[in-house]
């Protein structure tokens, strides 16, 4: 398979009418204020040029609120090779797929979409994003890379519930116990509650691997010194079926949390692959 280099990077930039300097990893776009972090070490396929080449204009469209990221999903260990505002999750080039990623394709979810749009992702650092995914595929419509966007909308949220609280009206049917409206709106209704981060946004692949293990084990009845056999294949079925098991050093990371051997992980793994 044909691989890309710099030089192609940079005649890809040229056709779309930029020029790019690149310092140690790192290129700027001109007539652009933002940076984009690039793994100048990691050689690309082809089919991630145009898509490289798009990074810093939509740094530049969307403003510093917006993580825009490339991943290439050869290896999911340290997937991001491409960054742009990685400083509003904490992560960087060379950091890993996120546990949204691993389940997609280990599910091959992609077979019936093309991008996922507008849900809730969360940083490691406790931040939350409206987060974005656009599938990139080969020539034989397998996933080979996706581009991500983690928007920040803290601020906007902040404006849309004070104008909630200024545009507010409350009842006055005291007779009824009723609010005079049959429900009132803004403040004086119950608080909606907040939905359930879709997917965890991870600096390193020992956080997204922990991560992962934790809220599958926390999730259990009994505490892992406590599980049956059954019980801890039944938790390494549900790591299975969230990928897990794609990363790196995650047979280990899984031991240690149901406190056994490497190799009884192995079987447990062979066992759920076999079953189905």
């Amino acid at each position: 398979m044909p691989e890309i280099s710099d030089e192609s990077i940079r005649a890809v930039t040229r056709e779309n009418d930029t020029t790019t300097a690149t310092t140690q990893g790192r290129r700027t776009t001109r007539g652009s204020t933002m940076t984009v972090d690039i793994d100048t070490e990691r050689e690309l396929r082809p089919e991630f040029a145009p898509y490289l080449g798009m990074l810093g204009f939509l740094s530049e469209l969307l403003g510093p609120a917006t993580e825009i990221v490339l991943h290439d999903t050869s290896d999911l260990s340290r997937s991001i090779v491409a960054l742009a505002n990685g400083q509003i999750t904490g992560r960087s080039v060379g950091g890993p797929a996120t546990d949204l990623v691993l389940k997609i394709l280990q599910n091959r979810e992609y077979l019936e979409r093309d991008f996922l749009a507008n849900y809730l992702a969360e940083s490691s650092m406790g931040g939350t994003f409206r987060s974005s995914t656009l599938f990139i595929r080969d020539a034989r419509s397998e996933v080979i890379g996706m581009l991500c966007l983690n928007i920040d909308d803290g601020d906007l949220i902040k404006a849309r519930d004070l104008l909630s609280m200024l545009t507010s009206t409350t009842g006055l049917l005291k007779s009824t116990g009723e609010p005079a409206d049959g429900g009132g709106s803004g403040a004086d209704r119950a608080p909606a509650e907040a939905p359930l981060p879709t997917e965890r946004l991870s600096p390193n692949v020992d956080d997204l691997t922990l991560a992962s293990v934790a809220r599958i084990v926390a999730a259990q009845p009994v505490e892992p010194q406590r599980m049956t056999q059954d019980e801890k294949v039944s938790v390494v079925r549900d790591l299975e079926r969230a990928g897990v098991f794609l990363l790196k050093g995650a047979v280990a990371q899984v031991a240690n949390a149901l406190s056994i051997s490497e190799p009884t992980v192995y079987r447990y793994v062979k066992q759920v692959r076999r079953d189905g």
